[in-house]
């Protein structure tokens, strides 16, 4: 890794920059999936002091990028993003399934419920509880898939979306993106509350999508990630 050639970093953003180079790396597979990131590598092929280095890394760490490995620094997770990132048409399908099951059944009971976790999706956005946000939210999902009444669609759908941690996490460190979501909620309790349940399952499918089509975005702004452009579906969305 000591030999990789790195961008030289302008002395003014410095842990900004350092992040989204090295996010990048990540990103197009230039670092692969297990090999190990240190300080010291990075300070001496970036020309950046370790607290900028350091801060950036703990802000991969914190968003999954990487993983925090005692005594040995930073490293790649196994899984590439780029794996994690095909499971969205995946998720977002199964979702819509649950969803065209489940719109049926659904009480006054059950809307009040989307409220009220969309409430709490409010309340943690506030106190940048990431890990709560994404905890919130695939709530919300599962109250679709459990009312769906298959229990195996159910249990499938949470299997596949606790394996998208990493990039939800992502994207609930962004309160924008966070904003989105929550938005996008709203639609979906008013289109079922209006009994529209071709606009509420439009909806949730897009909603599915959002990280996807975040990361796509962001990934395609930095000129990264060509493998994921020839995936990206033609309708974009990022998964929520």
């Amino acid at each position: 890794m000591a030999s990789t050639s790195w961008p030289r970093i302008p002395s003014l953003t410095l842990a900004d920059q350092v992040y989204r180079a090295v996010r990048g790396r990540i990103l197009d597979g230039q670092i692969a999936p297990g090999e190990f990131i240190r300080e010291k590598d990075l300070n001496e092929a970036m020309g950046v002091s370790r607290t900028p280095i350091r801060e950036a890394l703990g802000r991969l760490a914190s968003e999954g990028f990487l993983e925090r490995i005692p005594h040995h620094g930073f490293r790649v997770p196994e899984e590439p993003v780029s794996s994690l990132l095909e499971l969205y048409p995946v998720v977002a399908s199964l979702d819509l399934l649950a969803g065209r099951l489940a719109l049926p059944m659904l009480s006054a009971r059950d809307v009040a419920q989307l409220k009220r976790i969309n409430g709490q999706l409010r309340a943690a956005r506030d106190r940048k509880d990431v890990q709560e946000l994404i905890e919130l939210n695939n709530q919300f999902h599962h109250l679709f898939s459990e009312r769906s009444g298959n229990q195996k669609l159910c249990s499938l759908l949470d299997e596949l979306r606790a394996q998208l941690t990493r990039l939800e996490r992502w994207y609930y460190s962004d309160r924008q993106h966070t904003e989105e979501s929550i938005s996008e909620h709203e639609a979906i309790i008013e289109a079922i509350e209006e009994e529209d349940h071709a606009r509420a399952l439009r909806l949730l499918e897009n909603n599915m999508y959002l990280t996807f089509r975040s990361l796509r975005e962001e990934i395609e702004t930095q000129g990264a990630g060509v493998p994921f452009r020839r995936r990206a579906l033609q309708d974009g969305g990022g998964a929520d």
